[in-house]
């Protein structure tokens, strides 16, 4: 296997943060649940981050059948 160190230059150690490795799938994970949620008014997609505002909004806009999306 073979390495390619990229020190970052952000900080004195060059190090990069890996704290958040393992949750870089729960954005998604949520946007989908979000969606998947909605999808029966036929909302297909919501703009992140998905505020409770952004979410009745589609509500909203998916009951006047406005499909722009969020």
């Amino acid at each position: 296997m073979k390495s390619n160190p990229v020190p970052t230059k952000t900080n004195p150690l060059g190090v990069k943060g890996c704290g958040e490795a393992g949750c870089v799938g729960a954005m998604p994970a949520v946007a989908n649940a979000i969606v998947d949620a909605l999808s029966v008014l036929g909302v297909r997609d919501i703009a992140m981050p998905a505020t409770p505002e952004r979410v009745w909004r589609a509500i909203q806009d998916a009951r006047r059948g406005d499909r722009r999306g969020a």
